[in-house]
């Protein structure tokens, strides 16, 4: 709750520049080529917010160009994981055998522990000190295996928030993919404040 207060704080105090950023970002997934980096970007950006300053369009479209190449490795990464545990549950789901059935809930596992983990990997690359994607990549997983409950629960807000934004549609084209990326900035500030990693906020 003290992360999706912050984030709601932020995001009320932002909420004209969050919502052009995110309509960029919409336009630019359309190009399928630009939406990685597009994606790079405005976790960029929401980390600017998340640490009390104030990017704009600019500090976008710098970001895009910055995390290019890297975001494509993320991308293709995930679309990797992403086929092998869709297959693997398609395969085990042609069986009606209990060891079928528990294969298939490992892989669900899987790919939910994959899908949480990779919200944090952005962040944690932004508070680093050179921008370095494998060492982000376990600093999420860890985070999810040292804080399971955390964790839990911010999906849940996701889904959530995924919800109420399906059902009014505008948020989400306006604002949506901007609020999980500031949502997952905040976050991992939380665990690194939590683990001892920054100095606490006042609030």
């Amino acid at each position: 709750m003290r992360v999706l207060r912050r984030t709601v704080s932020d995001a009320w105090d932002a909420l004209v520049l969050l919502v052009v950023l995110n309509l960029a970002w919409v336009a630019l997934a359309f190009s399928v080529v630009l939406l990685p980096p597009a994606t790079a970007a405005l976790f960029d950006v929401t980390h600017e917010l998340a640490r009390g300053r104030t990017p704009d369009l600019i500090d976008f479209v710098r970001a895009i160009r910055r995390h290019f190449w890297r975001a494509w490795g993320w991308a293709l990464l995930n679309v990797l994981v992403g086929a092998i545990v869709i297959v693997n549950l398609l395969f085990y789901g042609q069986f009606v055998d209990l060891w079928a059935l528990a294969l298939q809930a490992v892989f669900v596992l899987v790919g939910t522990f994959w899908f949480v983990s990779q919200l944090y990997v952005w962040p944690y690359l932004l508070e680093q000190d050179a921008p370095d994607l494998p060492r982000a990549l376990r600093n999420g997983a860890l985070t999810v295996l040292a804080a399971p409950g955390f964790s839990l629960v911010l999906l849940l807000l996701i889904g959530a928030v995924l919800v109420v934004s399906y059902l009014l549609l505008l948020p989400l084209v306006a604002l949506t993919t901007g609020f999980f990326c500031l949502l997952a900035n905040h976050a991992v500030l939380d665990r690194l404040y939590a683990f001892g990693k920054l100095p606490a906020p006042d609030a």
